[in-house]
């Protein structure tokens, strides 16, 4: 905003001219807010995940919306809709499919964030009120997800509702009336599929976004944990080499150069068709195809030879876009050399793997650990890594589209069901100790979990320094992840 000021009064332009003054906005405040310093730690990927979920539940809400235009909340209607959307409306496979897998990455990388944070302690004081909130995120991602595949009414719809009602209504005081509330009656329902509705498009992204609001909240008043992995003083020279002079480095950005010079080749001389993801392209497209991806990889290849982060992310995406391809050829149709294909798909997720693991070699603003500015260097960033979602998001929906089962059936019970994937482990615990056990050991796991930032407190005043918590944290994983394993494969 432009003030007319007095003496000692500093003259603050509104970016974008007249049009911004309108708005009631002191923009000098708004660049000094945008432009705050990033941690520098928060340059390593696996540390900015927090922003991830908060953009696939931006999908989720954007494809929610379009696929309410044709979902009917009724239980004589709700599976006959699915099936329209799935087979009739027009693009509606893709919006529903889109819809799914943003949701299982959604809570994949809210169990990643949560595993992050747990393993690099930023839930020690003052932070633990931002757990708790995390840990709410996490419940109710896990509840969206349940809601979802309920309102499809098909058999794991009826049964999957059938056994979580079961386990909460053995729930010790409370379980009786939550199980009722659940159903909407006694018994499954009419109401059943109401309060499932209910709960997925309004009551819980409601929650959702208020959570989310209050975790950036207590980030913002708190500010994000500083995190130092090497100094600069005492590091031995050889460690503190930037990417350009690491070989491995050169070498990637040398393959991306060759890929380049061959689409490029491809575009100027090959005027036949080619298939992507089960499409015939026209020889035009194709030769268009050839020309983008060209300029994307020798756009890579000079970020690589230089060393920087963003021809890093561009090489991750244009690798796995390759695999994928590549993946598709070898699977759905007879490709041109098959030892060639898989040589080639092999030695691209190698790289891939690398440039994941050196990653923090690649230079990003000033330094591996100096801080950073919030705008524009973090948001391109994000904008990249949404843009890498996005082109997963695509992958999974026309490789993997979601399917429609059987409609729900009270009477025919299936021999073989399984919830999906991100309540195996709950699935295999019922399994293993019955139903009553395990609903005290999930009550205890959850609370457990909530009240994590005092118990390790605790376990830090008995034994300082010994990090038993993270020895905890580590059992506790790979018990999550043998559970899940071993109902995946049963």
């Amino acid at each position: 905003m432009a003030h007319e000021s007095g003496a000692g009064e500093t003259h603050v332009r509104a970016p974008g001219g007249r049009l911004w003054q309108l708005l009631p906005v002191d923009w000098g405040k708004v660049q000094e807010v945008t432009n705050e310093p990033v941690p520098g730690h928060i340059k390593r990927w696996w540390f900015a995940l927090g922003g991830t979920p908060a953009y696939l539940f931006f999908i989720q809400i954007t494809t929610g919306i379009l696929l309410s235009f044709y979902y009917v909340p009724s239980p004589d209607h709700a599976y006959d809709s699915v099936s329209a959307i799935t087979h009739a409306v027009p693009f509606g496979w893709f919006i529903r499919s889109v819809h799914k897998w943003a949701a299982n990455l959604m809570i994949i990388t809210v169990l990643l964030h949560m595993c992050r944070v747990f393993f690099s302690c930023a839930f020690r004081h003052p932070r633990q009120i931002n757990w708790i909130v995390g840990c709410g995120l996490l419940l109710c991602t896990l509840s969206l997800g349940f809601t979802g595949y309920s309102l499809i009414q098909e058999q794991l719809s009826y049964w999957g509702i059938t056994v979580a009602s079961e386990l909460v209504a053995n729930i010790p005081l409370v379980g009786a009336t939550l199980a009722t509330f659940m159903r909407g009656g006694e018994e499954i329902g009419p109401n059943t599929l109401t309060r499932m509705y209910n709960l997925h498009v309004g009551i819980l992204p409601v929650v959702t976004i208020l959570l989310i609001g209050f975790h950036i909240a207590l980030l913002r008043i708190h500010g994000v944990s500083d995190l130092s992995f090497s100094d600069p003083r005492t590091e031995p020279a050889a460690d503190r080499k930037l990417a350009h002079q690491l070989p491995g480095v050169r070498l990637l950005a040398l393959v991306a150069a060759f890929g380049a010079l061959a689409c490029l080749l491809m575009a100027a001389f090959r005027a036949t068709s080619a298939t992507l993801v089960a499409r015939e392209l026209s020889p035009s497209s194709t030769r268009l195809l050839w020309l983008v991806g060209g300029v994307l990889l020798a756009t890579t290849s000079t970020l690589l030879f230089r060393g920087h982060m963003y021809g890093l992310l561009l090489w991750l995406v244009t690798s796995i876009l390759a695999i994928a391809k590549l993946i598709f050829d070898l699977t759905h149709r007879e490709a041109a050399s098959t030892p060639v294909w898989v040589i080639a798909a092999v030695l691209l997720a190698i790289t891939a793997v690398y440039g994941v693991v050196r990653q923090d070699r690649f230079i990003e603003g000033k330094g591996p650990d100096k801080p950073f500015n919030f705008f524009p260097d973090h948001i391109i960033t994000e904008l990249l890594i949404g843009t890498l979602l996005l082109f997963l998001l695509t992958l999974f929906t026309l490789v993997f589209p979601a399917e429609l089962g059987e409609r729900a059936d009270p009477l025919v019970t299936p021999d073989h069901i399984k919830p999906e994937w991100y309540f195996f482990f709950q699935f295999r615990l019922l399994k293993l100790t019955g139903l009553d056990t395990a609903v005290v050991l999930s009550g205890l796991l959850v609370v457990m979990i909530v009240a994590w930032p005092w118990i390790d407190a605790l376990l830090e005043r008995l034994a300082p320094k010994k990090d038993l918590g993270i020895y905890v944290g580590i059992v506790a994983f790979l018990t999550f992840l043998a559970f899940t394993v071993w109902e995946a494969t049963v």
